[in-house]
């Protein structure tokens, strides 16, 4: 008989923690409390935690996987971890490859790198997407961007941006 009622506690207690377990939802918004505080180092494994469950299983609206996706590379991008920022925007060009701030990101990235001719490339990807923009979002101006302040006196950085902002 004690057997059986510690089983049957222990089916109970397990079937609490399933239901307890936290969904990717309630990770982005915990993440976002520290994101929107620029506590990026705070933010970080909770976003993580949340886009390594929407791999597993996609539950968010798109709008939030794409908020999840992009201020995780922004926050691994803003304390210096280029290279888990371009991992985390690999796997979201790879599930929404028109989404543009995708690319606008990976372009902040090479500009930290120093390499314009990548962050070129892919700021005329964000531009050519631009149009796939979340509605009310708008895509950032390259020449007042801190990320891109090393090409800013380079005629053909300046040359580049003046063609995509013209549609060209």
């Amino acid at each position: 008989m004690k057997k059986l009622i510690l089983l049957v506690a222990c089916v109970l207690l397990l079937a609490l923690a399933s239901f307890a377990q936290k969904s990717s939802m309630d990770y982005l918004e915990e993440g976002s409390v520290y994101y929107l505080k620029h506590d990026y180092q705070q933010a970080i494994p909770l976003y993580q935690k949340a886009v390594d469950l929407e791999k597993k299983d996609r539950k968010l609206e798109r709008k939030f996987w794409l908020v999840l996706v992009d201020n995780l590379g922004i926050a691994y991008g803003i304390t210096g971890d280029i290279k888990s920022s371009f991992a985390v925007y690999e796997y979201g060009i790879a599930t929404e490859p028109t989404y543009p701030m995708f690319y606008y990101n990976v372009a902040c990235g090479y500009g930290e790198l120093d390499d314009e001719a990548s962050a070129i490339k892919n700021l005329r990807l964000a531009y050519q997407y631009k149009k796939n923009m979340i509605p009310g979002e708008h895509l950032p101006d390259p020449m007042t961007d801190s990320s891109f302040a090393k090409f800013l006196d380079s005629d053909t950085f300046k040359k580049a941006v003046k063609e995509m902002k013209s549609g060209k």
